[in-house]
């Protein structure tokens, strides 16, 4: 056998524990591979970079990201009934939500939003959720980034913020200065800002969620989360603050 090809028996082989041995590539690299395959000339070549650069990046965030996701579950199953190993048999919401977060999970570089989702594994099973909720706030958290949980956040409970809390005690003025004070990554950055507050109104997360209406520091404190918004902040919430 040729150095290369043993090189690559070896690559392949698992240890018999690893709990993810002997699965077959996942849809996206299945998916680049039929794709890629079928153009002339360039297939083969571009196949195997593709299968390298995306494809084998993407099966190993998916495989830590299970690993991640169900040594927490472990870590969590004393405090929460509903985690024990025969309840999640059972639970077919939890099922569900653990196939479509690990999906998403290999379609994102970021490491919040990887923990955004193992959240709302572990509380799918935990809060009392039923499926036509569940679907919704499973939409919403394909399609937000980590940053717009944070402003919902913020909208939710300005107050909670210290920094925030003391610019309202001295000011008139819009929300924008709130967010921008609370959340120094969109300082700088309104454009962003500007677009995050109105996907969260847009999808009837927040109300009243305009950043450049001038109100008083009491006004600029209200929550502005609507019940929806709350809903899936705790979906995505760390079950150990629930």
């Amino acid at each position: 056998m040729g150095e290369g090809h043993g090189h690559a028996a070896m690559k392949q082989r698992r240890p018999p524990d690893e709990p993810f041995s002997n699965r077959p590539e996942d849809v996206l690299n299945k998916g680049l591979r039929a794709g890629v395959g079928a153009l002339p000339v360039l297939g083969g070549p571009l196949v195997e970079f593709l299968a390298f650069v995306i494809g084998d990046p993407a099966q190993e965030r998916r495989d830590d990201f299970m690993r991640e996701t169900l040594q927490r579950v472990i870590e969590l199953e004393d405090r929460f009934e509903k985690l024990d190993k025969e309840a999640l048999r059972d639970n077919e919401q939890f099922q569900a939500t653990f196939m479509q977060a690990t999906r998403l999970s290999t379609q994102s570089a970021s490491e919040e939003k990887r923990k955004l989702l193992q959240n709302a594994i572990i509380n799918s099973a935990i809060l009392d959720i039923d499926e036509n909720r569940r679907l919704i706030l499973m939409q919403f958290l394909e399609r937000l980034t980590p940053v717009h949980v944070k402003v919902l956040a913020l909208l939710d409970n300005p107050l909670a913020n210290p920094a925030a809390a003391h610019l309202a005690q001295h000011m008139m003025g819009g929300l924008i200065q709130v967010v921008e004070t609370a959340l120094p990554e969109l300082r700088e950055n309104r454009p962003i800002s500007e677009r995050i507050a109105a996907d969260l109104e847009s999808m009837g997360l927040v109300s009243g969620g305009n950043l450049h209406v001038t109100m008083t520091g009491q006004g600029l404190m209200a929550k502005r989360s609507t019940p929806l918004g709350q809903m899936f902040l705790n979906f995505v919430a760390r079950p150990e603050d629930l």
